[in-house]
């Protein structure tokens, strides 16, 4: 399978778009909105996990804490783009996302580099329910990467840039879930047994990451509130994002989203 590539040309996705209702982008900057009390007390009758959380406080200060959140697909979609061991790049060379920090700089499509502003991460001990995993082999994407064999959270969005993106949403660029172009050989879906932890990061503004030299989006809440847009979602986003509690926005997405179905049917018809 031909799957369509990602590279560093063509023109951001904003201009001129026609885009269905799911795939509408915001034009404002998201800023999660606290629940009324019937919200909190609906969240505090729900199953809970521990979500390891570290930001850029109002200080410009990196911070660390433990919560237990919701466990919602929303909320453990936030923290399920990364495996532990996936290689990004830096300034300074590749480094693994368990050992980035907030504050730290990453290599983004396009040239330059993006300020990490969040870093969210959930451990699944042997006898939990096992999270999906994608192995994403070498070149997978052609000459767009990833540079060797990876391993993506079921959560990631890979950047998609084709003539065919066009077609679909009126621009040749965009982020389609991994998963949809699982063929069982170059993009697999694995289980690994034994303790496992999924990361996710955040900048202030939605970035292509290069995870090997694949552009991976840093999450962006849109993903949620396309889908989800209830008052009970963002005052969950509210406490899994903390530096979101002095009014600080993640910015306006700007590239959009491919739906599960129109990203399989890129893969299908290749680029």
């Amino acid at each position: 399978m031909d799957y369509t590539g990602c590279s560093g040309g063509g023109r951001d996705c904003q201009d001129d778009l026609v885009m269905t209702a799911y795939q509408r982008l915001p034009s404002a900057s998201f800023s999660p909105v606290p629940g009324p009390d019937g919200d909190v007390q609906e969240a505090e009758t729900r199953t809970s996990a521990p979500y390891d959380l570290a930001w850029i406080d109002h200080r410009g200060t990196a911070t660390w804490d433990r919560r237990s959140l919701p466990d919602t697909p929303e909320v453990e979609a936030a923290v399920s783009s990364f495996a532990r061991g996936t290689m990004l790049r830096g300034p300074r060379g590749p480094v693994a996302v368990e050992d980035l920090i907030p504050g730290d700089r990453v290599s983004v499509r396009g040239g330059g580099t993006a300020q990490i502003d969040w870093i969210g991460s959930r451990s699944y001990a042997g006898q939990d329910q096992r999270p999906l995993f994608y192995r994403v082999a070498a070149r997978a994407f052609g000459a767009f990467g990833p540079d060797q064999d990876i391993l993506l959270g079921a959560a990631a969005h890979v950047l998609i840039d084709s003539p065919r993106c066009r077609e679909l949403i009126g621009g040749p660029l965009a982020f389609a879930p991994i998963a949809a172009f699982e063929d069982g050989h170059r993009v697999a879906a694995i289980a690994p047994p034994g303790e496992v932890v999924v990361y996710g990061i955040a900048c202030r503004t939605q970035e292509a990451m290069l995870a090997e030299g694949l552009p991976v989006e840093s999450y962006h809440p849109a993903r949620a509130t396309a889908q989800s847009l209830t008052r009970t979602v963002l005052a969950d986003m509210g406490r899994l994002f903390p530096q979101t509690a002095t009014g600080a926005g993640f910015g306006a997405p700007r590239i959009p989203y491919l739906t599960m179905t129109e990203a399989r049917q890129l893969a299908t018809v290749g680029a």
